[in-house]
């Protein structure tokens, strides 16, 4: 499916939430990445229908959704999507089967409801847990319920709103690709927040980054990481560092103690180095400034030497618009 966004925006009374903005989306799986407060939930409930733009217009293929001059609003039911939310948003007093089969009355005929519930639940690896209620249910067990509910009614668009992020890191890595998978075995797209910057690159296939309302680049996650757009998004994907006049910057891995022909020589001097689990960030002043690269062994601080920076991993800021 195609999702086409035309000079959306949206104010809650004097506060401009999110600027008029642009987009066209038809990937598989969409993340939509940035600070708290920046807007990324605002524009995922308005694709939802459950917040209405101030001005703008959004289509669906070639179904318009919503536009404020024409006066159209099709409401959330008839938008063929389902939402996963940040809390799960499981009946507490229902059982896991009619969590589930709730959403599902009036969409298929009574009978086909179970077979329907049986098929999400083996989807999810939840098959034998019909009859459990949410309170006797893991966190990640939750996480896969209201996944099955919304895959339930087979839309054609999934909205996840920060669905892991009360999720401990190892369960969260699980998930990760469990809902990758589920995803890219079904005919439906997924766009999915968060303000994880990991999590954005190791699920995407496109991504939105968005700074206070604004789009600051949507690209593939390799795009994103290897060609910022702007200093903010250089900042906030990974780790990056500054060469002159910041105009241009390298990566960690763009940088190592072993020379090589060609590369650019700078005097370090180390800061610090910080154990990462498989190798050591090591920290050092450059010019006055704090770079960082990674060793498979830790450095003393103190100690000066020369690192030497790979050319072709240097990558030059064009600010875009």
């Amino acid at each position: 499916m195609r999702i086409s966004l035309t000079k959306i925006e949206k104010k809650y009374g004097d506060t401009q939430v999110l600027w008029p903005l642009n987009l066209e989306l038809d990937s598989k799986f969409i993340t939509i990445l940035g600070q708290s407060g920046c807007g990324k939930t605002t524009l995922l409930k308005m694709l939802a229908g459950l917040e209405q733009p101030t001005k703008g217009e959004i289509h669906f293929d070639d179904t318009l959704i919503y536009s404020s001059e024409r006066k159209v609003n099709i409401q959330p039911n008839k938008r063929n999507i389902a939402m996963v939310f940040q809390d799960f948003a499981l009946w507490p007093h229902m059982t896991i089967f009619q969590n589930i089969a709730f959403g599902l009355k009036g969409i298929v005929p009574k009978a086909e409801i179970p077979l329907r519930v049986k098929h999400v639940m083996q989807l999810v690896s939840m098959e034998g847990f019909e009859q459990r209620k949410p309170g006797e249910l893991s966190g990640g067990q939750q996480q896969r319920v209201a996944l099955a509910r919304a895959l339930a009614t087979n839309p054609k668009l999934i909205l996840f709103d920060e669905p892991l992020s009360a999720l401990d890191a190892v369960l969260r890595e699980k998930m990760q690709y469990e809902i990758m998978n589920i995803i890219q075995r079904l005919d439906c797209q997924a766009i999915f927040v968060t303000h994880d910057q990991t999590e954005a690159m190791t699920m995407s296939d496109q991504i939105i980054v968005m700074e206070a309302g604004h789009i600051a680049q949507v690209g593939a996650p390799q795009e994103i990481y290897r060609t910022p757009a702007t200093p903010y998004v250089a900042d906030f994907i990974g780790r990056v560092n500054w060469l002159e006049q910041n105009e241009r910057i390298v990566r960690p891995e763009g940088i190592s103690r072993l020379q090589s022909q060609g590369a650019i020589v700078k005097q370090a001097k180390v800061l610090k180095s910080i154990f990462v689990g498989d190798r050591y960030l090591i920290q050092v002043d450059v010019d006055g400034k704090e770079w960082s690269f990674y060793d498979t062994e830790p450095i003393l601080q103190g100690q000066q030497f020369e690192i030497f920076i790979d050319e072709q991993q240097i990558y030059q800021l064009e600010e875009r618009t």
